[in-house]
């Protein structure tokens, strides 16, 4: 795990043990642990996006240009007209 997510996770237990002190003594104590309740939370999500983002921009070969085709291989059969190799009648026929 990133050092991004420990430090939101950290933020978020803060509050949590925030939370019951204000409830019971400071009322402007809540407040705050709600604040560095939603912070933590925020840096979590945050550092998640970051991954995907940078797990998308990997895989999709970056900001180099065109992106590879994803029928590489030709499985779908649009390689050949829309037929895959098997539709091939092979006789010169009209296909029926």
């Amino acid at each position: 795990m990133e050092a991004r997510n420990w430090i939101g996770i950290i933020i978020i237990l803060f509050g949590v043990i925030l939370q019951p002190i204000g409830w019971m003594y400071i009322q402007w104590l809540t407040i705050v642990s709600f604040v560095f309740i939603f912070i933590g939370v925020f840096i979590f999500a945050t550092q998640k996006y970051i991954e995907k983002t940078e797990e998308a921009e990997f895989n999709s070969g970056g900001s180099s240009g065109s992106g590879m085709p994803g029928d590489v291989h030709d499985h779908s059969g649009w390689g050949h007209g829309g037929r895959s190799e098997s539709s091939d009648f092979g006789d010169g026929g009209d296909g029926e």
